[in-house]
C-alpha cells in the first residue's frame, strides 16, 4: 500500500481499533509505515461481551420525547458506565492481542482508537458526534500513548466528521489505471470516489444503511438466537420482496440530500422502520421485511453510485457485508458488474477501517491533517485526534 505523505520516514508501528454501528467486536489492526508505505503487520478480533452490547444498543436507541425525558438521569448514568467498560474493552484488546502475538510494545509509536459511536447528528443546530470509550483507560492500562476523538475537529471547522476512511484510500488506494469506488458495507453503508485523474478531487458520503436494520430486524424476530445477524441471509431467503414497502423504504428525504452527508443507527433506526412498515402493511411477514430490508441496501447503493454519472469504474468492497453472498449477488445485479473484496488490491477489507484509524494516529502524530474536505465539507484541512500519554 503506497502511502502518499510528504517524506520518508523511520518505520513506526501504529495500532489501529475500531468498533462499528454493528458491534460485532473490536477489530485491531498492527500497521507499519515505512518508506511513503504502509503495510498491514497483523490483525485481531476481540470479543464483546453480550451484557456490552446489549447496553450500548439500549442507549443508542431512540425513544419517544417521553420516555427519553423520564429516563435521561439513567441514560447519563448508562453513558458514563459505557464510557469506562468501552475504554477498558479497547485496552484488553490491545493487551491481548500484544500477548498473542509476542510484540514488544515499545516498538508501538501510538493507538488510534475510533471509539464507539453513540450519536452522530452533523446537521443539528448545534452539531455534534459522540464516540466512547475513555482513551485515557487505554493508555493507562496498554501504557502506549493514544489517539482518539478524530471526528470533533472536522466538525468544528465545518464538517460532517465523517466518513473519514476516504483520506485514506485516497492515500493508499488511488490509482491513475482505473476509476476506483470503495463500497464500505459495514452497519452504514458508504462510498469513496476515487478518480484516476488525480486532479480530480475525492467524493465520499454515508449512502445509507448496509447492516444495522438487517441485523436489528433479525434480532427483534429472533430473540433466542445465538446470533445478532441474519446468518448467510437465511431468513431473508425465506421471505418475499415486498415492493411497496421497498418504495416507502427509498423515499426517505436522506436520499435526496446532495454530498456532503453521513448518517448512522440514530436515524436509521428500528423505530423509523417501524414508521415506514405502518405506512404500507403493520402486518407483513418479518422475513418478508427482512428480504426488503436487503434489497433496499442493494438499490440505495447503486442510486447513489449512479448519481456519479461515471463513465467508468471498478468497485470494491468490504465490512463485513462483503461477506453476506445474497447482497453481494444482489448488488452485481443492480450494478450490472463484479464488485470484489478490497482484498483483490491486497488491502485486508475485514481491516480496512482499523488501519484507517491506525493511519489517522500515523497522521496526528507527525502532524500531517486527516480529512478531506471534498468529502466531509469542512472549510479547510486539520490535523485530527486529541493525544493521551500514559
Amino acid at each position: 500500500m503506497n502511502s502518499k505523505t510528504d517524506q520518508s520516514i523511520t518505520p513506526q508501528f501504529f495500532i489501529g481499533l475500531m468498533c462499528g454501528t454493528s458491534i460485532d467486536g473490536v477489530d485491531v489492526a498492527l500497521v507499519e509505515f515505512s518508506d511513503n508505505q504502509c503495510r498491514l503487520v497483523d490483525s485481531y478480533l476481540h470479543p464483546i461481551e453480550d451484557e456490552v452490547k446489549q447496553k450500548l444498543r439500549s442507549l443508542c436507541s431512540l425513544s419517544n420525547k417521553e420516555i427519553y425525558l423520564t429516563n435521561i438521569e439513567h441514560r447519563i448514568e448508562l453513558l458514563g458506565e459505557l464510557d469506562t467498560r468501552m475504554g477498558e474493552i479497547f485496552a484488553d484488546s490491545v493487551n491481548e492481542f500484544i500477548r498473542l502475538k509476542h510484540l514488544d510494545k515499545r516498538s508501538i509509536a501510538a493507538i488510534g482508537s475510533h471509539g464507539q459511536t453513540i450519536r452522530h447528528q452533523p446537521a443539528n443546530k448545534a452539531p455534534f458526534t459522540l464516540q466512547i470509550g475513555d482513551p485515557n483507560l487505554i493508555a493507562f492500562r496498554t501504557g502506549i500513548t493514544t489517539v482518539a476523538d478524530f471526528r470533533r475537529m472536522d466538525i468544528a471547522a465545518g464538517g460532517q466528521g465523517a466518513p473519514l476512511a476516504p483520506a485514506f484510500h485516497n492515500a493508499v488506494m488511488r490509482s491513475e489505471g482505473e476509476n476506483r469506488i470503495i463500497l464500505n458495507l459495514g452497519g452504514i453503508a458508504n462510498i469513496t470516489l476515487l478518480p484516476q485523474d488525480l486532479n480530480e478531487p475525492v467524493i465520499g458520503f454515508d449512502t445509507g444503511t448496509a447492516n444495522t436494520l438487517l441485523d436489528v430486524w433479525y434480532m427483534q424476530n429472533h430473540p433466542d438466537s445465538g446470533d445478532d445477524f441474519d446468518r448467510d441471509s437465511a431468513f431473508a431467503l425465506r421471505g418475499n420482496l415486498d415492493q411497496n414497502l421497498l418504495v416507502h423504504l427509498c423515499d426517505d428525504p436522506y436520499f435526496k440530500l446532495p454530498p456532503p452527508k453521513s448518517t448512522g443507527r440514530e436515524y436509521f433506526s428500528l423505530e423509523w422502520l417501524w414508521q415506514k412498515i405502518k405506512q404500507v402493511d403493520k402486518n407483513l411477514p418479518p422475513a418478508d421485511v427482512q428480504r426488503t430490508l436487503l434489497e433496499f441496501t442493494a438499490v440505495t447503493i447503486r442510486d447513489a453510485i449512479n448519481r456519479l454519472n461515471l463513465p467508468n469504474y471498478q468497485i470494491y468492497t468490504c465490512g463485513g457485508g462483503s461477506h453476506n453472498a445474497f447482497l453481494i449477488e444482489r448488488l452485481e445485479l443492480h450494478l450490472e458488474r463484479s464488485v470484489p473484496a478490497t482484498d483483490s488490491i491486497n488491502i485486508s477489507g475485514d481491516y480496512l477501517e482499523a488501519i484507517t484509524f491506525a493511519w489517522l494516529a500515523y497522521c496526528r502524530i507527525n502532524k500531517i491533517p486527516g480529512n478531506l474536505p471534498s468529502v466531509t465539507g469542512a472549510r479547510e484541512r486539520k490535523i485530527l485526534g486529541a493525544v493521551y500519554i500514559p
